[in-house]
């Protein structure tokens, strides 16, 4: 059985990967704490910027897959602490890089699709030129870099949304709470992007694997909006009113770091190399509805989940 490590295992995109994966891969967890546990995966927790640490899990373990999940995904915390998100999205990849020398493993490396500077109207290719327009973005572009120097490396750039493991709930999450509570949530209206649910993320990487392909692609999902349509088909998956989601531009936001407005990504590619039909956002809502009711989130969080979607309380 092919023998899967994957980092950042007990953040959101993690969870959804050693979830999706543990039917058909040996799979090893990794991050600094564990996360969701099942009979089937492994866990092993370690630093990854302990670069000797890392270098004897990867000499010990032997994977024949390292899915590279782990990231700081506060772009504000970036911002003002460029030093460890470089460390994180750059130095932690150039040390995995440098354990794999002389091995047949394959490194997928999880990217963003805020590299590019949003300035044009249509969706990114894989071929068009990139301008991180803030730390986060720069720093993964720099990790992207190092996989582009590896034989076996894959580079997915994405943007997801889904359910997290973690106290600190997601952004899907926290427009979900905000629509049951009543509310009043300002949602950018002028910010287009293509989000893909983690899970329907999950199966693309595993069709990648199958396939073997390794290069640059974009990995996300097949509808572009804003983020305030994406709050208002939250609101209209789930049977909620929309009436206290406020329009916005992100401009009146105060962020500290600068967002890109057109975030849009072109999954044409990858589509066309893989046996799977990547959803569009309706698809990707409707998986989080049916993940609350069918008790998988109860499963993925390992405690009780309230009714009527307050899923936030314990």
């Amino acid at each position: 059985m092919t023998k899967v490590v994957v980092t950042g295992a007990a953040g959101m995109l993690g969870s959804a990967v050693i979830d999706f994966f543990q039917d058909n891969y040996e799979v090893v967890a990794t991050d600094i704490a564990k996360g969701y546990e099942s009979e089937r995966i492994r866990w092993v927790c370690l630093d990854l910027q302990n670069e000797v640490e890392l270098s004897k899990f990867i000499s010990t373990e032997k994977p024949d897959v390292i899915i590279h999940c782990a990231a700081l995904v506060n772009v504000d915390g970036c911002e003002k602490n460029p030093a460890f998100a470089r460390a994180i999205h750059k130095g932690t990849t150039e040390s995995i890089v440098k354990s794999l020398a002389g091995t047949a493993c394959k490194i997928v490396y999880i990217s963003t699709d805020s590299v590019f500077d949003g300035q044009r109207n249509d969706p990114y290719k894989e071929q068009d030129q990139i301008n991180p327009p803030n730390m986060y973005a720069l720093t993964k572009a720099e990790g992207e870099e190092v996989v582009k120097s590896y034989h076996k490396g894959l580079i997915l750039r994405t943007n997801i949304f889904g359910w997290s493991r973690a106290e600190k709930i997601s952004f899907a999450e926290w427009v979900l709470k905000g629509i049951v509570s009543g509310d009043t949530l300002t949602m950018f209206t002028d910010v287009k992007y293509t989000p893909i649910h983690v899970t329907h993320l999950a199966e693309v990487i595993h069709n990648c694997i199958q396939k073997n392909l390794s290069g640059l692609y974009h990995a996300t999902g097949s509808t572009i909006l804003s983020k305030y349509d994406f709050a208002k088909s939250v609101a209209d998956k789930f049977g909620l009113s929309s009436s206290m989601l406020i329009p916005s531009v992100v401009d009146d936001a105060g962020l500290a770091a600068k967002r890109p407005r057109n975030m849009a990504l072109n999954n044409s590619m990858l589509q066309s190399k893989i046996d799977f039909t990547i959803p569009g956002v309706d698809k990707g809502i409707e998986l989080l509805k049916y993940q609350i009711d069918s008790g998988w989130l109860r499963k993925l969080k390992g405690r009780t989940i309230k009714s009527n979607y307050k899923f936030w309380e314990s």
